[in-house]
């Protein structure tokens, strides 16, 4: 595994395929990564781009964007994919100002080129607000959607403009690694519920915090530790 601090341009070597997966990251979490896993092995992807959000524009009160992205890059380190290049990127942290999943995905795409597979890879919770992002049906202009749900996610409870976008751009995961973007992909496999909520209370008093130690990585465990995170909420 090779991990980067940064989204730099590199030398392109045959028909890439990136799996782009943001978040709060407020802290990354064993949800996370493997989400991460799974959707390499689906997509076969030749990069895992890790991208912890800068200020996000819907959220208030989250930790200061040094902690959770010293915490990616812990749980990077943990991310053994065989193969693929794992990248921890600090486009949105450097961008000043709030910070749009769209402009990211330009971004990105101005990199890769016209040709790469690009695809967005989120949970349901997000999926379910998705019409609630900044020029949120641009995003297909850029990248495939793709989505992995959780126990209990119904897709007859999405909002009707996200409903409607998914049953006409619904598409196997073969379509998604041969086509550069604007198809979405619903897996079902892992089913799992960790929440970054449930951690960051835990971690207030550290009481009981044994099942949320086991839901992160040991090294972002450390972490939040040794820097106090989360103690005063």
């Amino acid at each position: 595994m090779a991990v980067t601090s940064s989204a730099k341009p590199g030398v392109k070597l045959g028909f890439k395929r990136v799996g782009l997966l943001g978040g709060t990251f407020d802290p990354i979490h064993n949800g996370h990564l493997a989400l991460a896993r799974r959707f390499t092995e689906l997509l076969n992807l030749t990069d895992m781009v890790l991208l912890p959000a800068g200020q996000p524009w819907q959220k208030a009160g989250v930790s200061a964007p040094e902690h959770r992205l010293a915490m990616t890059r812990a749980a990077a380190e943990s991310l053994d994919l065989d193969g693929v290049h794992v990248i921890v990127a600090t486009d949105e942290i450097d961008r000043q100002g709030d910070t749009y999943t769209v402009d990211t995905l330009a971004h990105w795409r101005a990199r890769e080129g016209a040709e790469a597979s690009i695809s967005l890879l989120m949970g349901a919770d997000q999926l379910v607000k998705l019409n609630s992002w900044h020029r949120w049906t641009e995003l297909f202009d850029y990248a495939h959607v793709c989505v992995e749900t959780r126990a209990g996610f119904d897709v007859a409870t999405l909002p009707a403009p996200v409903a409607a976008e998914l049953e006409r751009r619904i598409a196997p995961a073969k379509t998604l690694k041969a086509t550069p973007h604007g198809h979405m992909l619903i897996d079902e496999r892992l089913l799992m519920d960790i929440s970054a909520t449930a951690i960051r209370e835990e971690a207030q008093t550290m009481s009981g915090a044994t099942d949320a130690r086991a839901q992160v990585p040991s090294a972002v465990w450390d972490y939040i530790v040794q820097h106090h995170l989360y103690r005063s909420r």
